[in-house]
């Protein structure tokens, strides 16, 4: 193993990092994600600690930097024990975790995270970061919810037509197939209807569109099994609303798959809440796949 204090090579999976057992879940996955991908390890720690005095928020630079570095030595010494032969760098960035997070994971191949974390360590709950980080990370996020364990219960995916819910299939295809688990597609069928507008001919084309999404989900589903004939691909169709859907398939699964964006009730409806609907009610680990044209947000577009 080589250790460094650099930033993330490319290509890199991305273990964000606070000395939390959730973190340290979160880092025994990238460490096992990273040796079977053949992709090099980045721990990183965001040191941030707010201030509140007579209404102003400020940086504290009296907090001893000795608690960050204490926190990615014993880090690299988890995985030394485990992984001799990673290649792992590490890193402590100062600032607001999920932005810090998000410009280390930037030439990425995966970022992964705990689902929450120690308050405020580094002055934001981890909860909330992990969200942020999972919304506006141009690489795929993965969040870890317990002891996550690879085995043969089913990778889940949500499909509903759209390109990130394509991305999103490929993916857990990939990663199915090279840890030797079947995939459940989950395709909902969910027509969301406006508080107080009455039934009219809108709903029948609504109804509509929504079978030829159907459709469309099955062929894709179809094509995949052609293009992945060592894993087994099982498609359920539901009425329901998508989170519901997938949550309840999540409790035999190992992971849920979903794009970070997909179609709402309405065409056109960018459905942003259905992947952090899955990210805050999944019993299992998260994957969420970002928009192929998301650009890294600005620092202020997301510590506000």
């Amino acid at each position: 193993m080589t250790t460094s204090p650099a930033p993330a090579p490319a290509g890199a999976v991305v273990v964000g990092v606070d000395g939390s057992p959730l973190a340290n879940e979160a880092l025994a996955w990238a460490a096992d994600e990273a040796e079977r991908s053949g992709s090099p390890l980045h721990i990183a720690h965001a040191l941030m600690y707010v201030a509140s005095t007579g209404g102003f928020v400020a940086y504290d630079p009296g907090i001893p930097e000795e608690f960050a570095a204490e926190v990615v030595r014993g880090a690299v010494e988890r995985v030394r024990a485990g992984h001799p032969d990673l290649s792992v760098t590490a890193e402590v960035r100062r600032g607001p975790a999920a932005p810090q997070l998000i410009k280390a994971a930037k030439e990425a191949h995966l970022i992964v995270l705990g689902a929450g974390g120690y308050g405020r360590v580094s002055g934001a709950i981890l909860g909330s970061v992990s969200q942020q980080v999972a919304m506006h990370a141009t690489c795929p996020v993965v969040v870890v919810r317990g002891r996550a364990e690879r085995g043969e219960q089913p990778v889940v995916v949500g499909l509903d037509g759209s390109a990130e819910a394509s991305a999103a299939l490929r993916w857990a295809l990939r990663y199915a197939a090279d840890v030797g688990a079947p995939v459940r597609v989950v395709r909902a069928e969910y027509l969301e209807v406006p508080p107080g507008v009455p039934p009219a001919a809108w709903y029948g084309d609504m109804t509509e569109q929504l079978n030829e999404l159907t459709e469309s989900v099955r062929r894709e589903v179809e094509t995949a099994r052609g293009q992945f004939p060592g894993v087994d691909v099982e498609l359920l169709v539901v009425r329901r609303h998508p989170v519901s859907a997938l949550v309840d398939e999540a409790k035999q699964a190992q992971l849920v798959v979903v794009g970070s964006r997909g179609l709402g009730g309405f065409t056109g409806l960018l459905l942003g809440s259905v992947s952090q609907g899955v990210l805050s009610r999944s019993p299992v680990s998260v994957a969420i796949l970002p928009a192929a044209s998301r650009q890294e947000p600005e620092e202020r577009d997301i510590t506000r």
